[in-house]
């Protein structure tokens, strides 16, 4: 607001007028109180003028663009995942595989159990979220991974490209649900992966083209409680199926939960712990064929990490994770890795 000259020189004229107030006897003459009428009501009008002639930017006037529209309601972000072999690998300076088992190694149990045939690597994420007036927000996110081993520590059928497109994300994410007092919240996030990444990076199972490309349908949720603002219990759930070529059946399937704790230090950082727990049906190539699937491969792991936000839109935490299923713990039990996120609009 800017107020003008002459409005400053009427109020500067309120501590002019006590000099013209007879207080003698408690009495205030009719000339004072005229007065003092006069000044209150030029001051409150030029207030008034002065509020009158604001003007608006001339951005506000000017009209949105349809593209201006849709981007102030399109969000873009970056998350990442950074993991490392296992404890023991890294002391001998092994890094051909990563210490992640979502094809559980090469063997059920043993010393390969929890290592993934791929090499230490990021994992990358580029979220789309739209917002289009509904409940819950459209997503578009394509995921891709970079490996960090060098091309002779990677072994087949690993792909050793820089960069290895994992898959294509499409869905609707948001709060379904919201408890009167906000500490209870039901988030949802139903999609599928489009047919761009493979069924198994152990394909082909004797045949050249099958299992190259596969759809892959899931439903994810994520009920949280907030006992208050420093403590949150939730249990994220992941239920995904992989349906090969024509065969609208259980080929595969994994479901996913990880119940966890945070707990907030301060504004800016937060301590988490998850238990996470991985089942998906075993001998697959007979549930592909139609046989009823059997659910014993199972995986578990635990983890606690340190989230700090470094910046408005940056943000990052380092966690140490152990594999509760093997026994007994050892130092191939034990791995790092780091989650990095990074708000791009």
């Amino acid at each position: 607001m800017n107020i003008t000259l002459s409005s400053l020189t009427n109020l500067l004229r309120i501590k002019v007028i006590v000099k013209f107030i007879d207080c003698k006897e408690g009495n205030i003459t009719m000339k004072s109180i005229s007065l003092l009428f006069l000044i209150l009501t030029a001051t409150s009008t030029s207030v008034a003028l002065a509020q009158m002639t604001m003007k608006p930017s001339p951005d506000d006037l000017k009209p949105k663009t349809s593209f201006q529209k849709f981007s102030d309601r399109l969000k873009i972000g970056y998350f990442g995942v950074v993991t490392t072999p296992h404890l023991d690998d890294m002391e001998k300076g092994h890094w051909n595989n990563a210490a992640i088992s979502p094809e559980f190694g090469q063997t059920p149990e043993g010393d390969g159990k929890n290592r993934d045939t791929w090499p230490a690597n990021v994992w990358h994420q580029i979220g789309f979220n739209y917002n289009f007036g509904a409940k819950m927000n459209f997503v578009f996110n394509p995921r891709f991974m970079t490996p960090l081993a060098t091309p002779t520590d990677m072994k087949d059928p690993e792909d050793r490209s820089f960069i290895e497109l994992e898959d294509i994300f499409l869905g609707f994410q948001g709060v379904v649900y919201a408890s009167e007092d906000k500490k209870f919240n039901l988030f949802i996030r139903p999609g599928m992966r489009l047919p761009v990444s493979r069924g198994s990076r152990n394909f082909p199972n004797g045949n050249p083209t099958f299992g190259a490309l596969t759809q892959q349908v899931e439903l994810s949720l994520l009920p949280s409680y907030d006992f208050n603002s420093t403590w949150q219990i939730g249990v994220f759930n992941q239920n995904r199926v992989w349906i090969y070529d024509d065969r609208y059946n259980y080929s595969r399937v994994r479901i996913y939960t990880a119940p966890y704790i945070q707990y907030t230090i301060n504004d800016v950082s937060r301590i988490q712990l998850y238990y996470e727990s991985m089942l998906e049906n075993s001998r697959r190539w007979e549930s592909i064929n139609g046989s009823k699937p059997m659910f014993t491969d199972l995986w578990q792991n635990v983890y606690v990490g340190y989230s700090r936000d470094y910046t408005s839109k940056f943000s990052a935490m380092p966690f140490v994770s152990v594999f509760v299923d093997d026994v007994p713990l050892t130092d191939k039990s034990v791995w790092f890795g780091a989650q990095i996120s990074y708000a791009i609009k």
